[in-house]
């Protein structure tokens, strides 16, 4: 049963790391942090989506490993 979770967890994580980037508070931080600079944002905001994206590919990986 425990092994099951480590693949969901990376499953839930990833999808909060994509979601990040949409978020208001997200949005609010980064234009501080990079004094209004829209190309450095969007590219935070695309390296978010890539590194969410990884996890869900592992936590999909690790669950069809699981099930095969």
């Amino acid at each position: 049963m425990t092994h099951i979770l480590y693949p969901l967890f990376l499953l839930a994580a990833g999808l909060l790391i994509m979601a990040q980037p949409r978020t208001k508070r997200w949005q609010s931080r980064m234009q501080k942090h990079f004094n209004g600079n829209e190309q450095r944002i969007k590219q935070r905001a695309n390296t978010f989506f890539l590194l969410g994206f990884a996890f869900v590919l592992a936590g999909l990986a690790y669950l069809y490993r699981y099930t095969m």
